[in-house]
C-alpha cells in the first residue's frame, strides 16, 4: 500500500511541475490560478506528505514519536508553501528547500530503503527534511539542470543502470548539501566585502 502512495507522491511532483508549464506555455497563468496551485501543493505534499509519514513509521516506532514527526512534516510544509506565496522570488533558486524536492525525497528514500523506517535514523531524516523547508537556506530551482556539465548528464543514468539506490542516495546527498553550501559560501563572501559588519 505504501508503495503505492510513494508513487502517487511521485506522480503529484510530476503534475504540478507539468500544471506550471502548461500554464506558462498557454499563457493562462492568472494570480487565481496560483493561489489554486498551492492549495494543491498543500494537500499533495504537506497532507499527504505527513500522512504518508505517519503510515510509514506506524507500527515501527513508538506513537509519541510517529504523531509529532508526522504533524511537523505537515506543518511545515504548509509554512513554506505560505511563505512562498508572500516571500520574495529568488532567480534561479528556492528559498528553503521546496515541498516538491521533500515529497520527492521521501517517496524515492521508501521505495529504495523502506527498512529505515524500522530505525531512529529515518525518523531523524523525515525530521530534517521537514526543518529544511522552513530554512533560509538556497536551494537551486530543478530548470537549472541544464548547467550540469553534460558529462555528469551523461554519467549519471548510466550509474543508475549498475546500482540504481547508490545514485540516487547520491544525487539526493549533494542536493541537500548543496543549500548548507551556497549558504555557507555567500555569507564568508560578505564577510569578506564588510568586516566591519561581520565584527559587530
Amino acid at each position: 500500500m505504501l508503495g503505492w502512495a510513494s508513487l502517487c507522491l511521485l506522480g503529484s511532483v510530476i503534475w504540478d511541475a507539468a500544471d506550471g508549464f502548461l500554464a506558462r506555455r498557454w499563457q493562462v497563468a492568472s494570480e487565481f490560478g496560483a493561489q489554486l496551485d498551492s492549495l494543491a501543493d498543500m494537500t499533495s505534499f504537506a497532507v499527504g506528505g505527513g500522512a504518508f509519514v505517519y503510515g510509514w513509521f506506524q507500527g515501527h516506532m513508538p506513537l509519541w514519536v510517529v504523531v509529532p514527526l508526522s504533524c511537523w512534516f505537515g506543518l511545515t510544509g504548509a509554512w513554506r508553501l505560505a511563505r512562498f506565496n508572500v516571500g520574495p522570488k529568488l532567480a534561479g533558486e528556492f528559498y528553503g528547500l521546496p515541498t516538491t524536492a521533500v515529497a520527492t525525497l521521501v517517496a524515492v528514500t521508501y521505495l529504495t530503503c523502506p527498512k529505515l523506517a524500522c530505525c531512529w535514523p529515518g525518523a531523524l531524516l523525515a525530521a530534517v527534511l521537514a526543518g529544511l523547508m522552513v530554512s533560509p537556506l538556497p536551494y537551486p530551482k530543478f530548470t537549472r539542470v541544464g548547467e550540469l556539465p553534460p558529462w555528469l548528464m551523461i554519467l549519471l543514468p548510466v550509474a543508475g543502470l549498475f546500482h540504481l539506490d547508490l545514485t540516487v542516495w547520491t544525487c539526493s546527498s549533494l542536493y541537500l548539501m548543496s543549500g548548507p553550501y551556497l549558504w555557507l559560501r555567500r555569507r564568508s563572501s560578505e564577510m569578506d566585502e564588510f568586516p566591519g559588519v561581520a565584527a559587530h
